[in-house]
């Protein structure tokens, strides 16, 4: 599987232009992760600190540089969804066909997010469940490093919705097939 891959948004006050890209900021802003390293990971971001930003099932993945002439390693988890949150998940995309055509337009269908939670499928993350981690030496949780990844990938989400359902398992492909094998049947 080929890993997708961007270059970071640079200068923009906000993060976030969708919805969902904002809720994954509420998400990280709401979570326990230190409040004083969020901040400074924000400026990070803001100032182009965060090179590309590869996302992989359950991994974001980029260079940050910091004060040091070589950047870090820093990559934030998610946790993955299971087969049969998966099939929860795709049914409820299936059962309407606006959710599909949504999804390809690029939009995130705020319905499917509110069904699939009341089903029990975190699509958006929870505040305890993004998990960070660098090769820097600074013992935060997360380091400015990881909250800038977390930050500039905001950006990401804006663009392409299904980042959402590659960090949650599955690629844009997997998702588009399965779709389309459930509309077969």
């Amino acid at each position: 599987m080929t890993p997708a891959r961007k270059a970071p948004r640079t200068g923009s006050r906000a993060f976030a232009a969708t919805w969902w890209g904002q809720a994954w900021v509420d998400a990280l802003e709401a979570s326990t992760l230190d409040a004083g390293r969020l901040s400074r990971g924000r400026t990070y971001a803001r100032k182009g600190m965060v090179g590309p930003v590869t996302v992989t099932p359950g991994v974001l993945r980029a260079e940050v540089e910091g004060s040091n002439p070589w950047p870090y390693d820093t990559a934030v988890h998610l946790r993955v969804l299971t087969d049969a949150q998966w099939d929860t998940l795709l049914d409820a995309i299936a059962a309407q066909a606006g959710r599909t055509a949504a999804l390809l337009d690029g939009e995130m269908p705020a319905d499917l997010v509110d069904d699939a939670r009341t089903a029990g499928v975190p699509l958006l993350p929870e505040p305890a469940e993004l998990d960070p981690e660098c090769s820097c030496p600074d013992w935060g949780y997360p380091c400015k490093h990881a909250a800038a990844l977390c930050y500039a990938t905001a950006a990401h989400l804006d663009d392409d919705p299904f980042w959402l359902f590659t960090l949650r398992g599955r690629t844009k492909d997997a998702v588009l097939t399965a779709l389309r094998t459930r509309r077969q049947t």
